[in-house]
């Protein structure tokens, strides 16, 4: 397949090099320094025991999109608003789009863009991280659950794009449900994302400890009281499985951990933000995300 990878950092990379080793044809749309790394030196990509320097075809210009057969956005929320602006006039007519964003914004964002074209929803389970410029390292996990979002042109590479992708040795899920789905990651994310950049600690330590840990339960069962409220099915069962997971977790680093350590902006707007949002609206308290929130943009200096 013709596969985009736009807004390639540690997830792209670590997809687009793995669908490339299986043969398909990637081509990375990506920014500064780890652009240029790539382009002078490829793309060093160390996953598990396995370690590859890929020839990869990268560049900046959204003009590189445009024989895309799927066109794969795995930028940061923080960058998707602008980022569907740059590939507006690119995007092949019939080429499907996949979001593989933290929230649960991402899937709704894109088809208000590309009102014409099919959008499949996507999350990823992944320990990833950008070393260096040009070097991806792959920790843990790497499952994607992936469903059709909304039906329209482009639709019929869907399937064609899950067995890519598992041809590649990625697996996949087809899942009826993503916005189940996705607020079932928002759930983590609130929990974890936050308080490990905060403290600089591993979620797995953050899970172990009984003080951090009554934080990030009562960060989740917000999340889950909010979700109820806009009609997803989620319980506090959803949170507990959550902790028990990620106590027998390695030390895998928050990606906003990781934007906090490399002054990038963090994605807490789209996270507990999002979620102190919604939950105003629907008459909820929800005073941990409330707090994490404000603690991790005085962090970033807003």
């Amino acid at each position: 397949m013709r596969i985009a990878i736009a807004g390639a950092g540690a997830v792209g990379c670590h997809y687009g090099s793995l669908l490339s080793q299986g043969g398909h044809d990637v081509v990375f749309l990506a920014r500064g320094k780890h652009l240029a790394a790539m382009q002078v030196n490829g793309l060093h990509h160390v996953s598990m025991d396995e370690e590859h320097v890929l020839s990869v075809n990268a560049g900046n210009s959204p003009s590189l999109l445009e024989q895309a057969e799927v066109i794969l956005l795995t930028c940061k929320m923080t960058d998707l608003g602008g980022m569907l602006q740059e590939i507006r006039a690119h995007v092949p007519a019939d080429a499907l789009l996949v979001t593989l964003q933290n929230g649960v914004q991402a899937p709704d964002m894109v088809a208000e863009a590309f009102p014409e074209h099919a959008v499949a929803a996507g999350t990823a389970f992944i320990g990833v991280r950008l070393e260096a410029p040009g070097i991806v390292v792959h920790s843990a996990a790497g499952d994607v659950q992936l469903g059709l979002w909304r039906q329209d042109a482009g639709m019929q590479y869907l399937s064609p794009f899950q067995a890519a992708l598992r041809e590649s040795g990625i697996p996949v899920h087809e899942d009826g449900d993503m916005r189940l789905t996705m607020w079932r990651k928002m759930v983590w994310n609130c929990g974890f994302n936050p308080i490990t950049a905060l403290t600089r600690r591993y979620a797995r330590d953050i899970a172990t400890h009984p003080d951090t840990r009554v934080i990030v339960r009562d960060a989740m069962q917000e999340v889950v009281q909010v979700a109820q409220a806009e009609g997803v099915s989620l319980s506090d069962a959803d949170a507990e499985r959550h902790i028990r997971t990620t106590q027998a977790m390695g030390t895998v680093k928050t990606s906003m951990w990781q934007d906090i350590e490399r002054q990038r902006p963090t994605e807490i707007d789209a996270l507990n933000g999002y979620v102190t949002e919604l939950s105003g609206r629907h008459g909820i308290e929800a005073p941990v995300n409330r707090t994490l929130s404000v603690l991790v943009r005085a962090l970033e200096g807003r």
